[in-house]
């Protein structure tokens, strides 16, 4: 991406520190685009998943396991 800039002749060096100032502003910016979405993505689907719970019927939230005896058979099969 900087070598058309780069390896012109007629550009000044002004013109090519210019130009890699802004390449390397460009490329940080991504970057922190990118860190902030694996950060905040993971943050935010949490979030959200609460706010569907919070949603939710007390009687739900109160009512038996529906399947009781899951954690027994799974520590019988040696798992």
């Amino acid at each position: 991406m900087t070598k058309h800039v780069i390896d012109k002749d007629d550009t000044t060096v002004e013109e090519r520190r210019t130009f890699l100032l802004f390449d390397i502003a460009g490329q940080m910016a991504r970057g922190v685009v990118v860190g902030g979405t694996v950060f905040f993505g993971p943050v935010l689907f949490i979030y959200a998943v609460y706010l569907l719970g919070t949603l939710l019927p007390e009687e739900s939230k109160e009512a038996q396991d529906p399947t009781p005896d899951s954690f027994i058979a799974a520590s019988q099969d040696g798992s």
